[in-house]
């Protein structure tokens, strides 16, 4: 089997790779540095490279539906803050914490849409992180 790139597609406003989750599937502290995002069966599409993530309109293209079965994404551990960054040109600013980042996930292409391909991640604990970044950012009309 080939490459894989699970996305949830490009909106009709022009927003990339980007999906609803609830509410309760997201914590952040920025005081401590921490956050997670946990997460079940999300509904994305599988377009093999980012290339054709990113070039191909809907329905149209080659992509076939996929699910994100579980995501369980994890950051905590400062290794640096950075507050009231500012960039004037490209209106944008924010308060951010670098730290690392766990991950452990499963996807899949069902047979029924697709090839029956699957994904399993090693578990979050094997995970290495060499740059993490959570923050609260402003930009455009709310600069």
């Amino acid at each position: 089997m080939g490459p894989h790139s699970y996305d949830a597609g490009v909106s009709p406003t022009g927003l990339v790779w980007a999906t609803q989750v609830p509410d309760r599937s997201v914590r952040v502290d920025l005081n401590a540095g921490t956050a997670s995002l946990h997460a079940e069966n999300i509904c994305v599409f599988d377009t093999f490279t980012v290339a054709n993530s990113l070039t191909n309109s809907r329905p149209m293209g080659n992509f076939v539906k996929g699910i994100i079965n579980s995501l369980r994404l994890e950051w905590s551990g400062v290794t640096r803050r950075v507050t009231g960054f500012a960039d004037t040109m490209d209106k944008f600013r924010g308060d951010f914490v670098e730290n690392s980042a766990r991950i452990e996930v499963t996807v899949t292409t069902p047979l029924s849409t697709g090839h029956g391909f699957r994904f399993v991640s090693d578990h979050a604990a094997t995970s290495v992180s060499h740059f993490a970044q959570i923050g609260e950012e402003r930009n455009g009309t709310f600069f």
